[in-house]
């Protein structure tokens, strides 16, 4: 077994909970192999289609939606540009592109995503299952955006190639996941204090997925997959907290608030070298 990311083979254990995730002592790459017989897309479609919370993340990604729209449409200034976000959920995000004169197209494997998505888009512009199955053309699409996607698909460099493929040469692809650096910190500091937070009716507040990423992973797994010019901050938080952490929203404001702005001056300081927010969010082109 090998790392997605740098292909070393030095993989350690590194139990998170109960369960037992695998890390790669080189970048950093953490991840879990999943049960004889089950797929990451059947935990997927699970959570998506019972627990998920779409509309107030979608409210509360507003501003992240916005912000890097903003940045792609400074970037790709072709007309009839197109682009193509996978695991496109509801549709929000395509749904403001095409306001501000994207063609827009998604790729989702949720049901009741799907019947949304298409209601506001246009049924021939969501496919509905995975990436590789769609079969788009070769350098089709202007950008490609893959939002707290890439965690959770089965095979992360061949979801990865497959966007190399389809993306025109010039191209943009973005990319936001969880920063797993910052994850095993929260994760560390909340274990000790996890029987106050329960009493305070305060959830878990890190997060870990099938596939968890660092800075040097991230970088590491976009040049295997062919890209270049590639950018990684810390990704703008999102607004709020749309998955009920804490009752306390003044208290959630307030520390997230002060965590956007520690990890920026330390971004700054650092000259881009300390990235330690919640996620990351990774520019790269197609040369």
């Amino acid at each position: 077994m090998k790392c997605f990311c740098c292909q070393s083979n030095k993989l350690i254990l590194n139990p998170i909970g109960l369960k037992q995730y695998f890390k790669c002592s080189y970048c950093g790459f953490m991840f879990i192999s999943g049960k004889k017989g089950q797929k990451l897309t059947d935990t997927m479609l699970t959570y998506y289609q019972n627990y998920d919370p779409h509309q107030r993340i979608a409210t509360s990604k507003q501003h992240f939606f916005r912000w890097t729209l903003d940045y792609l449409s400074s970037e790709v200034q072709t007309d009839k540009r197109s682009l193509l976000d996978v695991g496109c959920g509801f549709g929000y995000f395509l749904e403001l592109a095409s306001r501000n004169s994207w063609n827009t197209y998604g790729v989702e494997i949720v049901d009741s995503a799907v019947e949304v998505a298409r209601n506001k888009l246009g049924e021939k512009n969501i496919y509905h299952g995975s990436l590789r199955n769609a079969h788009y053309l070769d350098e089709y699409f202007d950008a490609i955006t893959l939002w707290d996607v890439l965690v959770m698909v089965e095979n992360p460099i061949e979801e990865l190639r497959e966007c190399y493929r389809i993306l025109k040469g010039g191209g943009k692809i973005g990319i936001r996941v969880r920063n797993v650096d910052f994850q095993k910190i929260i994760y560390h500091i909340y274990l000790p204090l996890s029987k106050v937070a329960s009493a305070l009716q305060i959830k878990r507040p890190y997060v870990f997925h099938p596939h968890n990423f660092t800075k040097t992973a991230l970088e590491l797994i976009l040049r295997r997959g062919g890209f270049s010019d590639i950018q990684i901050i810390n990704s703008p938080l999102t607004k709020g907290d749309p998955y009920g952490h804490s009752q306390n929203r003044v208290l959630t404001t307030i520390i997230k608030n002060t965590t956007d702005i520690l990890t920026k001056i330390l971004f700054q300081l650092s000259r881009g070298r300390l990235i330690i927010g919640p996620s990351l969010l990774a520019w790269a082109e197609k040369t």
